[in-house]
């Protein structure tokens, strides 16, 4: 680690004098199980993060990265400890401090943006009212600004910052006098541009965000003298109150209507607005540092960059550092300065980001790189670019997209033609349209994939398909046959060829069925065999998903995630079953997993000439698994082509927009 690192975009370059704002030395935790038996989960760790600056631990699931963050807050949950090692806050031992000290930390000094929204939110208060709880726990007073001392040197502000007053914020009972003698003042001094600059002050002088400092720094900018500006400023801006103040740090989150919102619960947000508000939470306070656990791993790319985006203008801005948790080491690369690997509990490698990435020393740290999708996308792109030829590149690729020609001449195995679903919205007399004239075809032997947002029809046409749904328009056929036609035994004999992989195992498993009965009901449902043949028959399809003989007597808790994903593709495969529809089926995986997943059903479509349909957020796991590509948005089609036509030449902004979130697709990668 040096000290001499920069910030991303150039903000800030760090002397060789300044000091370390958290340090953690030679950590280990342990936790205790029913039986007495000390478990190991962090061993000899250490890292460094220094005043704004991201750093990020990286690693799969069970690696400590977690539990190494929840030791600095002091939140090891059950019967975990610091059995060794230090952590030190702005040069303070903290291991061995009182619930009762850290409660005095946490807040102000260290926040925290935990991983999933709707279990860290509180579903029956108000988002307002979960904000203003942050910041009445930690005593803040809400009418003014708390900067950091590195945010204030790093302030390149045209006037300068005086005392504490001007940190006071707008009030929304004083911001329309504030416009209209910002207004007044501008036409007296015959300010050119005037409309686009008043635009430019309703657009961002928000009230409970903004400071008196900033609009007095904002009007010289705009042409006021020092003097005219300072006496504005002074005279309307004289604190926020605190509704003001919980719906200036919505705003400053990037919740549009910030007043309205506040007096919203979580069930009516969505992924990402709910992210949003867990941010404004662990940033009210205006910590030195804040943790950040995995704060988007099950949010699409898209929403997943705003956000991001969205926190690193807000932290460059306050001065606060990062600690940034994530299995993605495509995303840590491209968001943090520093990465730190973890694996089986120990530190196993750290350094500058891009020297990390392009030049891994452990083997585990190669392995990540080499299994991140947004990585291996990126990888190829490198490769054309340096004009490599086609052997070299089938090396990167583990899916061998089919030719165009190919896929022309293909026979079609389902045909989706001008399908639409309408939905009643409570409340509304209108229909809702979630899919809107969707038509393509999934030729035999090859993958297609629908990319798209949430919410935009994916998962709908997935369902049409599978039946589970009927469309309000359109048709879907199975080897030419209308399915909708289909009854009884035609029916169940469709379900036979046409199965499903969805994108929560633990959710489609049923937890009282061991994992042979589990796999074993389809044999048994369609009547085929009788119990020897279907014992052996569950071996098989175990054996041919990579799983031991041992996991049938288990059941679906006992399991992994990525093991009880390989159980839905086994319980899948046993009609052998000529289509698989996988919606979602690996975006809730750590990236070793999800490649070994995605790796199966390559090998699996290679032996047995299977058709996939294949559902997903992530342009970078097509990169792996598709010949063709469909781009849903807000419930229609609008962009089909072979996976490299999209790649190499995106038709739509939609599509370039998708490829653009892609964490990590814009690092030059030269990888030994």
């Amino acid at each position: 680690m040096t000290n001499n690192d920069t910030v991303a975009n150039g903000a800030v370059k760090k002397e060789s004098s300044t000091s370390p704002l958290l340090e953690v030395k030679h950590l280990d935790v342990e936790f205790t199980t029913d039986t007495g038996h000390a478990v190991k989960a962090v061993q000899d760790s250490s890292f460094t993060v220094y005043p704004g600056q991201w750093v990020a631990i990286v690693g799969e699931s069970g690696s400590g990265k977690s539990t190494s963050a929840m030791s600095v807050l002091g939140l090891l949950p059950g019967t975990g400890k610091v059995t060794g090692g230090s952590i030190k806050l702005h040069g303070e031992e903290l291991v061995g401090k009182s619930q009762k000290d850290y409660e005095k930390l946490r807040g102000t000094e260290m926040g925290l943006v935990p991983q999933d929204p709707m279990s860290n939110l509180n579903p029956v208060w108000r988002i307002g009212t979960q904000v203003k709880e942050a910041l009445t726990a930690n005593n803040m007073d809400v009418s003014r600004e708390k900067r950091s001392s590195l945010s204030k040197s790093l302030s390149n502000a045209e006037v300068e910052l005086k005392k504490s007053d001007d940190e006071l914020f707008i009030s929304s009972a004083e911001r329309e006098g504030l416009l209209a003698a910002a207004k007044k003042a501008l036409e007296a001094a015959h300010v050119a541009r005037l409309d686009q600059k008043m635009e430019n002050f309703s657009e961002t002088w928000v009230a409970g965000s903004q400071t008196r400092w900033l609009v007095a720094q904002d009007l010289v900018k705009a042409g006021l003298d020092d003097d005219t500006a300072w006496g504005i400023a002074k005279e309307h801006v004289t604190g926020s109150s605190m509704d003001d103040r919980i719906s200036g740090l919505l705003s400053e989150a990037g919740l549009p209507e910030a007043s309205t919102r506040a007096r919203q619960f979580p069930h009516e947000f969505s992924g990402g607005m709910r992210q949003r508000a867990l941010i404004a939470i662990g940033l009210a306070s205006r910590p030195d540092l804040l943790i950040a656990d995995e704060p988007t791993s099950a949010l699409d790319v898209t929403v997943q960059k705003k956000i991001l985006d969205h926190l690193r203008t807000l932290t460059d801005s306050l001065g606060t550092a990062v600690l940034f948790i994530t299995h993605d080491l495509g995303l840590a690369a491209e968001r943090a300065q520093h990465i730190v690997v973890m694996y089986h509990g120990r530190v196993v490698e750290s350094g500058p980001s891009l020297e990390v990435l392009q030049h891994p020393q452990h083997p585990y740290t190669k392995r990540l790189v080499n299994a991140a999708p947004s990585l291996a996308s990126q990888r190829i792109i490198s490769a054309k670019q340096r004009g490599e030829d086609a052997d070299e590149l089938d090396k990167l690729m583990e899916h061998h997209a089919k030719g165009e020609d190919i896929l022309e001449r293909g026979e079609h195995i389902i045909t989706v033609d001008h399908l639409t679903r309408e939905f009643k919205l409570p409340r509304k007399k209108e229909m809702f349209k979630a899919v809107d004239d969707v038509s393509f075809s999934v030729k035999r032997g090859t993958t297609l994939a629908i990319v798209g947002e949430s919410g935009s029809g994916k998962s709908t046409v997935a369902n049409m398909v599978l039946r589970l749904l009927q469309p309000t328009s359109g048709t879907v056929t199975y080897e030419g046959e209308d399915i909708s036609t289909f009854q009884g035994a035609k029916l169940l004999d469709f379900r036979k060829h046409v199965q499903p992989v969805f994108q929560n195992p633990y959710g489609s498993l049923d937890p009282m069925y061991s994992i042979y009965r589990s796999i074993e009901e389809p044999l048994r449902i369609h009547k085929i065999g009788d119990r020897k043949s279907r014992i052996a028959r569950v071996r098989e399809l175990l054996d041919m998903v990579e799983l031991p003989e041992s996991v049938m007597g288990r059941y679906p808790n006992e399991l992994s995630g990525g093991q009880r994903q390989r159980i839905a593709i086994a319980r899948a495969m046993a009609l052998d079953p000529d289509v698989i529809i996988a919606d979602e089926a690996v975006s809730a995986l750590d990236v070793l997993v999800q490649d070994e997943v995605l790796r199966l059903l390559n090998d699996l479509q290679a032996e047995r000439g299977l058709s996939y349909l294949f559902i997903t957020h992530d342009l970078a796991v097509v990169r792996q698994i598709a010949d063709e590509v469909v781009v849903m948005q807000n419930g229609r089609l609008v962009e089909h082509a072979t996976t490299d036509e999209v790649f190499d030449h995106p038709q739509m902004q939609y599509t370039r927009d998708l490829l653009d979130a892609i964490p990590g697709g814009k690092l030059q990668l030269g990888l030994d």
